[in-house]
């Protein structure tokens, strides 16, 4: 998966989630919004990850604030 494409997925659904959740007040739909934005989520990073070269203990290490900055600018800045 391209980077640039990657980014186009994790950030696009946010501005999309900030429009529904101005516009609906519907408590359950919203909580199936956020459901399926997790996991819209969890499907770009792993294959992001699949792409990158990445286990899943470095992707999970990639998410701790500086412990795992290595494998955050891979995952996140790394040409494919």
């Amino acid at each position: 998966m391209n980077r640039y494409m990657f980014w186009v997925l994790i950030i696009l659904p946010w501005f999309i989630l900030a429009i529904f959740l101005t516009h609906n007040r519907n408590p359950q739909v919203r909580a199936l919004v956020l459901v399926m934005l997790l996991i819209h989520m969890a499907i770009v990073i792993n294959s992001r990850r699949k792409a990158v070269g990445l286990s899943l203990a470095e992707t999970f290490k990639a998410f701790v604030p500086l412990w795992g900055s290595k494998e955050y600018n891979r995952l996140f800045f790394q040409e494919v």
